[in-house]
């Protein structure tokens, strides 16, 4: 499945953003503009601004247009807690060298415990997968995912350990589109300190959540726990 054309335009006014084009403070083209550059619609358009700004990178004024807000600093992370990437996707943005070992993968059947944790109906058929991901060497999080299998059938280790949601967008035409979350911080378990480099902390972040299709179908619970000195999204809040 290739990109819509409202990511394409997002992400080329992204990187237009973040080289200096448009500078900090600057005023990106007109909605005119745009959609005479792009040829596109001026809903296309919106849809780019508005995944723009829900990254904090630009800030809609009324009655000016739509100003540049973002600034480059020492502790830039390309990515927020908002955005729903891939661990691929989420390094590539940031520059840095993903690598993925699955550590375990099986078959199951979504039990009364499992279906309270995870929101799966009791008796879906289910993939396991823990995966280790490390940034530049660096092994970062463990991510233990369960798949709906009715969703991704054929699911294997080796597409695994490469890129689920390539898999899933790609190879099975399916739209990935929404992700519910929840973070929190616990002590580390015994596979996080076997995993994780974690010395001196004791403890890991946590993100768990739940993905859904385009159709609103739930295919994907996940718990990433992530190494402390790894863990750094940004949140765009407004009043």
């Amino acid at each position: 499945m290739t990109k819509a054309l409202f990511e394409a335009i997002y992400l080329d006014l992204e990187k237009k953003i973040k080289n200096g084009e448009f500078p900090y403070q600057s005023f990106i083209p007109s909605e005119n503009d745009l959609v005479a550059a792009y040829s596109c619609s001026r809903n296309t358009v919106r849809r780019a601004l508005s995944i723009l700004a829900d990254e904090g990178l630009v800030q809609p004024i009324h009655g000016k247009g739509v100003r540049v807000i973002w600034r480059s600093t020492d502790r830039d992370i390309i990515g927020s807690l908002e955005g729903l990437y891939s661990f691929e996707e989420y390094a590539e943005r940031n520059g840095m060298a993903p690598h993925t070992v699955v550590r375990e993968f099986e078959q199951l059947v979504c039990g009364s415990g499992l279906s309270r944790y995870t929101g799966f109906a009791k008796g879906s058929k289910l993939y396991r997968v823990v995966r280790t991901r490390s940034l530049d060497g660096f092994t970062c999080q463990v991510d233990i995912n369960y798949f709906l299998r009715e969703s991704i059938p054929d699911l294997t280790p080796e597409i695994a350990q490469s890129s689920v949601y390539s898999y899933i967008e790609e190879r099975l035409n399916t739209k990935i589109l929404t992700s519910k979350r929840q973070i929190t911080v616990e002590l580390a378990n015994e596979d996080d300190f076997a995993y994780l480099n974690l010395s001196p902390y004791n403890c890991v972040a946590i993100i768990e959540s739940q993905t859904f299709s385009s159709e609103g179908l739930m295919f994907e619970f996940t718990q990433v726990r992530h190494h402390p000195d790894a863990f750094r999204y940004c949140a765009v809040s407004r009043r």
